[in-house]
């Protein structure tokens, strides 16, 4: 009886060293994931870090910056509801997303109508870029349609999403998409035929007729025009003051082109649908030379008034999003 209940003893006792053992190895696995020490999980930690500081960091930035604004006298309390028209509204994610022309917005867009869960795709790529801006647009909700009691209380508790870039490479990104590529004949016939008869001395009849050839000079020209500044400026090359509101919306996610993949990554992370949509690489779909690449190719040439002037019309959208002025322009306005 007694050797019985010594060997009852001896399987209690090892019972209990298996599970402080056992115990031990769950806390330290526990510890690598979540506090981060040197492991497995380290690089992810890292990363979701890193992510978080950098994110932060441009939200005080353009809150700062739009404190500075409203210490000059800006008024950022009321804007007209006509004017939300760019700011897509997912209610089931509560997400909002300002579209920015010329900064990845058809492929974002795609992302947004796969969240709608109205596309009979899972592929992003599936779905055709003109249809996206065309049939498939109808499928989106936009903050200008929205009841003011719904705008204020999606204020209040949504994610705010932007996207921006540098000011003077979208720019350029504009003028090389609506009038050197093939096609786009709308910004030809709308906006070529009018810079070439106004900026072209000599111009052909041909150029006249198709507006086909507008130089990046004549571009500009018409850009930095006061006539052109007094009127509302096309989508592609408005301010991202102009067309978001920043001031007013308080984002509080800002993605950049130059960080685009990882930007993207973190945002479909937040809304918990990484696992089931894959945003494009840009190699995906884009065939011609980066924007970044042809900088100093286009603006080299240009008159150093003309660029002061253009960064003046970019002033905000600097200021706002932290963007330092490329050094093509900065050796341009050293000139002056």
């Amino acid at each position: 009886m007694k050797k019985i209940g010594k060997t009852f003893f001896c399987l209690v006792l090892l019972g209990v060293v298996m599970g402080v053992v056992l115990l031990f190895f769950t806390s330290s696995h526990l510890s690598v994931r979540e506090i981060g020490i040197p492991g497995i999980h380290q690089n992810h930690v890292d990363i979701e870090s890193s992510f978080n500081t950098e994110m932060r960091q441009r939200v005080k930035t353009l809150q700062s910056a739009c404190k500075q604004l409203r210490a000059n006298g800006s008024d950022f309390f009321s804007i007209e509801k006509s004017k939300l028209g760019h700011i897509v509204v997912d209610d089931k994610y509560q997400v909002m997303y300002c579209y920015v022309p010329k900064v990845a917005c058809t492929n974002l867009k795609r992302v947004f109508l796969l969240l709608t869960g109205m596309m009979n795709v899972t592929d992003p790529l599936q779905l055709k870029s003109a249809d996206v801006h065309g049939v498939h647009d109808k499928y989106l909700k936009y903050l200008n349609t929205v009841p003011s009691s719904g705008i204020a209380y999606r204020l209040k508790h949504y994610k705010k999403v932007i996207f921006v870039r540098e000011p003077l490479e979208r720019l350029l990104s504009a003028y090389r998409n609506k009038f050197l590529q093939n096609g786009n004949e709308y910004f030809k016939d709308r906006f070529g035929r009018k810079i070439i008869k106004q900026y072209r001395n000599n111009a052909s009849a041909m150029s006249l007729e198709k507006g086909h050839d507008v130089r990046f000079e004549e571009f500009v020209e018409y850009f930095v025009d006061p006539k052109t500044q007094g009127q509302q400026y096309n989508e592609h090359w408005a301010p991202f003051f102009d067309l978001c509101h920043p001031c007013h919306m308080k984002y509080n996610f800002i993605g950049k082109y130059e960080t685009l993949d990882d930007d993207v990554n973190g945002l479909l992370r937040i809304l918990n649908v990484h696992n089931q949509i894959r945003f494009p690489d840009r190699g995906d779909n884009y065939k011609t030379l980066k924007t970044e690449d042809m900088l100093w190719k286009f603006y080299k040439s240009l008159d150093p008034v003309a660029v002061a002037k253009m960064v003046d019309i970019y002033s905000n959208d600097y200021s706002l999003f932290g963007y330092d002025l490329p050094p093509v322009a900065q050796k341009k306005l050293a000139k002056i």
